[in-house]
């Protein structure tokens, strides 16, 4: 009698199996297709107030999204960084009302920049320090773009170079006008006096710098002004 009960309540569970299904997944749910398709629209939204000439964008988010189809999206955080901030607007699964989230993502900026090929000391041609291109994550290091330059003709170091790092224009100056221990014209001015003659300098300079100059003849060197290519001024 027990195992025909025990039967019966078998026949039960499976008849009410069969008259209801599990309940389909909701379509609204989080699920890996609805979140890639939300990352594509939050990209989609924020890419306008992040692009830049030639770096592309990739967001990561931080933690999970919340289950949105479309909502509103606006960039929170100014500027180009490694971690941004975006606010969500819009109808949540299952809610009537529209909410706001804030969302964190992970942000990388890939460009092709130029980047030393070997490393070189300051008052040296940018040339020795062998640049090439590389592709490098801009938010990561936190660089700007008017950071990085384009054309490299005759430019120098003015600080030390380590192979891999990208090239800042901070660190460039134009071909210097003098350069070390080379022979420059020096003339010298005074009341009605002018004199020129010959010196080597001891430092490479810019137009508009003052260098130390050791005059031929002299124990010292003296301080003279770049004037020209191979020529500086000492007023007297």
């Amino acid at each position: 009698m027990k195992s025909h009960r025990l039967a019966w309540l078998s026949l039960f569970a499976m008849s009410c199996a069969w008259s209801n299904p599990p309940a389909a997944e909701s379509t609204c749910a989080p699920t890996p297709v609805a979140q890639q398709a939300l990352l594509a629209h939050v990209l989609e939204g924020v890419e306008p107030a992040l692009a830049a000439d030639g770096v592309q964008l990739e967001l990561l988010p931080i933690g999970e999204m919340p289950a949105m189809t479309r909502p509103q999206v606006r960039l929170v955080t100014q500027g180009l960084r490694s971690r941004v901030a975006v606010e969500l607007q819009g109808k949540a699964c299952g809610r009537e009302r529209a909410s706001t989230v804030t969302v964190w993502f992970k942000v990388r900026a890939l460009r092709d920049v130029w980047v030393y090929g070997r490393n070189a000391r300051p008052g040296r041609a940018l040339a020795e320090a062998e640049p090439r291109r590389e592709q490098v994550d801009v938010a990561a290091l936190q660089l700007r773009l008017s950071d990085l330059p384009e054309n490299l003709d005759g430019l120098w170091l003015t600080a030390a170079a380590n192979a891999g790092m990208p090239i800042l224009n901070r660190h460039l100056q134009a071909e210097p006008l003098v350069k070390r221990d080379a022979m420059v014209d020096v003339i010298v001015y005074g009341p009605g006096l002018m004199l020129r003659t010959q010196g080597k300098v001891m430092r490479a300079g810019v137009l508009g710098e003052t260098v130390p100059v050791l005059v031929e003849g002299a124990e010292s060197s003296l301080l003279a002004v770049v004037s020209g290519k191979g020529e500086v001024h000492v007023q007297r």
